[in-house]
């Protein structure tokens, strides 16, 4: 049953996109809100103005992005008084400034619908990452987490073992 399974059912077809011109900021909080539905949700998917895939960012950018340019400043590292409201209140300042550009990953990992769940698996190992989405010719139609592979694969495991 396991290894009949394929992309199209896994993937998650509600994800988080923002345009290419989106700030930082902005990606943060649809990030956010993406969670709240789906915990595991980690990849934003971001599109041009004309609704191609441009790239997308993920957790891991988001973080770099924020220590690269919110946690830079010297203040925060002073071993005097600091005021960290305002400086809380800076960063945020500086993340509604900041572009993606710099952050994007452009080269995100793909899968087809149709892909078993054993290429989705190679997918994941090959990219070294934990996400994938799935196209079908320029169109993002989902994104497939290593968590919903591993639920799959356990459903039918967990049967076995009883």
């Amino acid at each position: 049953m396991m290894l009949r399974k394929r992309a199209w059912d896994m993937m998650r077809d509600e994800f988080p996109t923002v345009r290419d011109d989106a700030s930082l900021a902005e990606t943060i909080r649809v990030m956010r809100e993406a969670m709240v539905d789906a915990p595991d949700s980690q990849v934003v998917v971001v599109k041009t103005k004309g609704g191609k895939l441009k790239g997308t960012i993920n957790l891991w950018q988001l973080f770099k992005a924020v220590k690269q340019s919110v946690l830079k400043d010297e203040n925060l590292k002073a071993d005097g008084e600091v005021d960290w409201d305002q400086q809380f209140a800076n960063a945020c300042l500086i993340c509604t400034q900041l572009r993606l550009d710099e952050y994007l990953i452009t080269n995100p990992p793909l899968l087809k619908p149709n892909d078993p769940i054993l290429v989705v698996l190679d997918v994941f190992l090959k990219s070294r990452r934990d996400w994938a989405l799935v196209m079908e010719a320029d169109k993002v139609m989902g994104v497939v987490y290593v968590t919903d592979v591993y639920r799959e694969m356990t459903r039918d495991m967990v049967q076995i073992f009883k």
